[in-house]
């Protein structure tokens, strides 16, 4: 084989390794994006630290952290992920370059709220807590 015929299999691979959105997480995780045009801006800052410092309800109600910013996605220690291309994440979950809030993942993959900075975590904990899923897990957990 020629050096020409490896290079659309070897795009073909990367693309593949590639996450579109969080398909990965679908159905176990709600997801909370913090966008922001910087890492360093302060209300990113403030509610970053805010909802790491409710570690506790974070895991009861299955939710993982990212944020998203200048073309990168972290995890919830602000490393980067490459695995995710993030054009069509943006897309999926309808998040423009320039929006500085927090974008709610449910575990069926729709965005259940979305709203700029200052969001506090009462506020995602009960529109959750809300949701028809949400309460079945909380039934569930009474009975177990």
């Amino acid at each position: 084989m020629t050096k020409a015929a490896f290079l659309p299999l070897f795009l073909f691979a990367l693309s593949a390794t590639a996450q579109e959105d969080f398909s990965k997480y679908k159905s176990r995780n709600r997801i909370l994006v913090f966008s922001t045009t910087s890492l360093q801006n302060e209300s990113f800052k403030e509610q970053w630290e805010l909802f790491k410092s409710s570690s506790k309800k974070l895991d009861d109600r299955n939710i993982i952290l990212f944020a998203l910013s200048k073309g990168r996605i972290y995890d919830k220690e602000l490393k980067v992920i490459t695995s995710y291309l993030i054009a069509p994440l943006r897309k999926n979950y309808n998040i423009a370059v320039n929006f500085e809030g927090i974008t709610l993942i449910g575990k069926d993959g729709g965005v259940k709220f979305k709203k700029n900075y200052t969001v506090e975590p009462r506020t995602i904990f009960e529109v959750i807590d809300q949701m028809p899923m949400r309460q079945r897990e909380m039934r569930q957990n009474i009975d177990d």
